[in-house]
């Protein structure tokens, strides 16, 4: 295969996929061993995007993954047409101790926010933000990959703590 139809490739891929692609999906999807390659072919992806200004860009969500997202300023425009999900107030509260703890138990989530996060919790795991997992007599809870995606924030979930404080500064 040539660059052209590698970079095709890359782009409908990257279009196609519902979470953010890793450098070692995109290697494979096109056939090669080569992290050079596939990194100019991104690059040069990127660069198309920007020149273009249109609707779509290239990011790099966190370390070695990418995806295709929506330039922030046509948002607004699309309003009625991008799907929202809803989440009460009280949920957005409980994801976000989760996202700032990372690892909180559910117990302590509930003795903090009241017997209604469990309705949250349930809400939130269905949607893909929150992975639960047994922890003696409670359960463990943390944000997950697609959470990280779909706020924007780095892939590396030890450092959306550090990420959520400087957004609130």
């Amino acid at each position: 295969m040539g660059i052209k139809q590698d970079l095709a490739i890359i782009e409908a891929a990257l279009y196609a996929a519902d979470r953010p692609l890793t450098l070692a999906e995109i290697k494979k999807l096109i056939g090669t061993s080569s992290e050079t390659y596939v990194r100019k072919i991104i690059e040069d992806l990127k660069k198309d995007y920007n020149k273009r200004g249109g609707p779509l860009c290239l990011v790099e969500t966190g370390k070695d993954t990418y995806t295709l997202r929506l330039n922030e300023e046509f948002i607004p425009k699309l309003e009625g047409v991008i799907p929202k999900i809803r989440l009460t107030r009280g949920a957005i509260k409980t994801l976000a101790m989760i996202a700032y703890n990372q690892n909180i138990s559910q117990a302590k989530l509930a003795e903090c926010r009241g017997n209604r996060v469990y309705d949250h919790i349930r809400q939130l795991i269905s949607l893909g933000f929150v992975e639960s997992r047994p922890y003696g007599r409670t359960r463990m809870l943390r944000t997950t990959k697609k959470f990280a995606s779909y706020f924007g924030f780095e892939d590396d979930m030890d450092k959306i703590r550090e990420e959520i404080q400087t957004r609130l500064r």
